[in-house]
């Protein structure tokens, strides 16, 4: 009745026993009677050649194992006992007689190798063994075992007490409990004072336990009693901990020993855990409040109950921060970890970027919106059927409650533009770490740009993250204090930069559309629900990952603050070519306007094309003649700011002399419109650009009468002119930069 499988594994058995020149023997072999049995073979292992050192296993010169071939072989592992108990007190020997082969057999075993590889393994621990090598220096030391009888699950979360000889005793805090698991926190000493809620009683040990615990109270009482704990100390713990908790509960003994850790390294405690059922919890508490001083039935009984007691040992999932490596440790998320993080906007992004930051280990999250979850939101966002009706931002905070209890989750269901007026409430959010904008509104970003316009400025970095219209491309920027620019200024920055890429047109298109197809907007309740895009909830967590990764790589970046922006795309490769970009830009210089109260924000691109045409007149003209040209960028009369992107050279109908520089127009008109058509409006003439040389940069009475007749004339249509005038030097230049008004000319 053998298989396929346990026929393979006997001839691959033969094979080994006859290479091994008399080293293995095969003393029986019982074949199954009936089809998915195992098969039973006892075997002798000379262990001789084993080299030997004190601590390690003292086997025998021949050892007699017990291997059983399961049918499933090798989909199933063999299993092999010592054919006796003498070993039971050592690692790695489970049950009395099992040996604990592998760490992790769906990763360890290779079925391919089968046998062969099996016995192979069994060399390799055998030698070790004897070695003393099982838990060799460096390595995790293989921690005892109970064998969970309860089906309760038990999850300490805070770092256990160091126990001082001969032990400690007290009391862990249980902080959250259901049907599946119970939670522990706060350990107190016994001498402590004792919060409020209910208590599981603890034992700490200096010292190690046998590597199998005992399944007997009094088992379990002999052992304590060896390493000097008086047993009326159990018995104390475990009634003061029946008194403080509930009827029908049961109660839960925490006992730690030393013998957790990495080996040649220090001690941690071990933790293994009994429940004590209900009835009889609630039977010691009728027995406590019926004892007297004259007759303590309560001591009575817990003696005789101790005699016969089962324990039922429950399967503990470790949470302590020092028995447990973080998994995303070495990952990009791992920034978060106890970070302060504000998020504006509760929907499609901001839903799972809480969720994804709950995960990370976040400390804190200040969660705003203002708009409820709506039936037809399920689709894509973070949200459950029975949250629908309820505030964005506290369906959010109960979500990230539930993924990680230890969050500090804050939410608010008031107007962000109104808070960021609110000079209190600006505090709060600007003590976080981070602030993510996921609110794809303009008139947000406009009021933090609004809010962070002077110079210099100081608030946590700004992340801003958006998705198209088809949730297949997302766009995420991030400005910084040491960088003028929040989510308004640096998408306009992308915006030309993928301008002036061969490949930028599709993200172009996606984001600043210009065709008519991609203006009308997609509402999923036609006259009654604000435009949104078109995606699933794969699209959006797909998304909302990749710019939560980069977010966290840009934040861990310890180079100097710059502002940047990155396309994703998950199309992959398109006739277009893949649509992801990364853009960084150094601080713009800031040149304020006294005169109007503008500030202008001048690219770093644009002062080397002026510093570069002021060297070539130097080299051309002399240091005295004047040169200069024409500024190309964007007014936002509402916040009052003024970029400078693009510069040319003096026109070539321009006049340049050491007394003044008079530019020309001959083609400025025509450069105008390419950089409009390019950028989709997003640069345009602003004004013009000239030096002083080896003077200051302060408009001469030439300026000011120049500006006068502009300004009053016909020709010029604008309603005000830029004036950057470069003193000194190319080498050291001084800058400055006025706003002349239309309407300050007016008769």
């Amino acid at each position: 009745m053998k298989s396929d499988g346990q026929a393979w594994a006997l001839e691959q058995l033969a094979d080994i026993v006859q290479a091994s020149s008399g080293l293995l023997e095969v003393i029986e072999i019982v074949e199954p009677t009936a089809q998915g049995e195992a098969v039973s073979i006892s075997l002798s292992v000379d262990c001789l050649g084993y080299p030997r050192k004190q601590g390690g296993i003292p086997l025998k010169a021949r050892e007699r194992l017990l291997l059983k071939l399961p049918a499933n072989f090798p989909l199933e592992l063999p299993r092999l006992h010592f054919a006796h108990t003498r070993y039971r007190d050592f690692s790695h020997v489970q049950w009395g007689s099992y040996i604990c082969l592998y760490q992790a057999t769906d990763s360890e075993w290779q079925p391919e190798d089968g046998l062969f590889g099996f016995m192979q393994r069994v060399d390799d621990w055998l030698r070790a063994a004897a070695a003393n090598e099982l838990d060799p220096a460096g390595m995790p030391l293989h921690p005892p075992v109970t064998y969970a009888v309860s089906a309760l699950k038990v999850v300490p979360t805070q770092n256990a007490p160091v126990p001082d000889p001969t032990f400690w005793a007290g009391y862990a805090k249980i902080t959250r409990e259901n049907e599946n698991r119970i939670e522990l926190g706060q350990w107190i000493e016994h001498s402590g004072t004792l919060p409020e809620g209910r208590l599981a009683a603890v034992v700490l040990l200096p010292t190690g336990m046998p590597h199998e615990y005992p399944d007997t109270l009094s088992g379990l009482l002999k052992e304590l009693k060896a390493r000097d704990v008086p047993i009326e100390i159990i018995r104390l713990m475990i009634q003061l901990g029946v008194l403080r908790g509930d009827s029908g509960k049961p109660l839960i003994f925490v006992l730690g020993a030393a013998m957790r850790g990495i080996a040649g390294g220090e001690r941690l405690q071990h933790l293994a855990c009994w429940q004590i059922d209900a009835k009889r919890v609630d039977q010691m508490r009728e027995a406590i409040r019926a004892s007297t001083d004259d007759n303590p039935i309560d001591v009575a009984e817990f003696y005789i109950w101790a005699e016969t007691a089962k324990i039922d040992w429950c399967s503990v999932f470790e949470d302590r921060p020092e028995i447990v490596t973080r998994r995303d440790a070495e990952s990009a998320s791992a920034w978060w970890a106890g970070r302060h993080a504000v998020l504006f906007g509760c929907g499609a992004i901001g839903s799972a970027v809480a969720m994804l930051l709950a995960r990370a280990g976040v400390a804190k999250l200040q969660l705003y919106d203002k708009d409820s979850v709506k039936p037809g939101l399920l689709v894509r966002q973070l949200f459950d059927r029975y949250q629908i009706g309820v505030n964005k931002a506290k369906a959010t905070a109960e979500n990230v409650r539930f993924a990680n209890p230890s969050v500090e989750a804050l939410q608010s269901s008031a107007d962000v533009i109104r808070l960021l007026e609110i000079p209190e409430s600006l505090a709060d959010i600007l003590a976080a770490d981070v602030i993510i904008n996921a609110t794809a509104s303009t008139m947000v970003a406009t009021s933090l740009e609004r809010q962070f316009r002077d110079w210099p400025k100081s608030h946590p970095p700004i992340i801003s993250m958006v998705l198209g219209h088809k949730a297949d491309q997302a766009l995420m920027t991030m400005g910084v204090h040491g960088a003028p620019g929040i989510t308004l200024d640096i998408d306009r920055r992308a915006k030309i930069a993928l301008s002036n890429l061969a490949k930028g047109k599709q993200v172009l298109d996606e984001f600043w559309p210009i065709s008519p197809d991609r203006t009308r907007l997609f509402q999923p309740e036609p006259g009654c629900s604000s435009p949104t895009f078109r995606g699933s909830a794969t699209d959006v967590m797909a998304l909302t990952a990749q710019m939560t990764n980069v977010a966290s790589r840009w934040l861990a970046d310890p180079s100097p603050a710059v502002s940047r922006a990155r396309s994703f795309d998950l199309t992959g490769q398109r006739a277009g070519g893949l649509r992801e970009f990364e853009f960084d830009w150094p601080s713009d210089v800031i040149l304020p306007d006294g005169r109007n109260d503008y500030q202008v924000r001048v690219s770093q691109a644009a002062l080397s094309g002026m510093r570069s045409w002021m060297r070539r007149s130097e080299r051309v003209n002399g240091r005295r003649v004047e040169t200069g040209g024409i500024l190309f960028g964007h007014t936002d009369e509402f916040l009052k700011i003024i970029w400078v992107d693009e510069i040319s050279g003096p026109p070539p109908d321009s006049t340049q002399s050491a007394a003044a520089f008079i530019c020309g127009t001959a083609g400025v008109s025509e450069m105008n419109a390419e950089k409009i058509k390019r950028t989709r409006k997003s640069v345009a003439f602003v004004g013009m650009w000239h030096t002083h040389p080896g003077g200051i940069p302060v408009p001469s009475h030439t300026d000011y009468s120049a500006m006068v007749n502009l300004l009053i004339g016909d020709e010029f249509q604008a309603k005000r002119f830029l004036m950057i005038i470069i003193g000194a030097d190319s080498s050291r230049p001084l800058i400055s930069g006025t706003v002349f008004e239309r309407a300050d000319y007016r008769p």
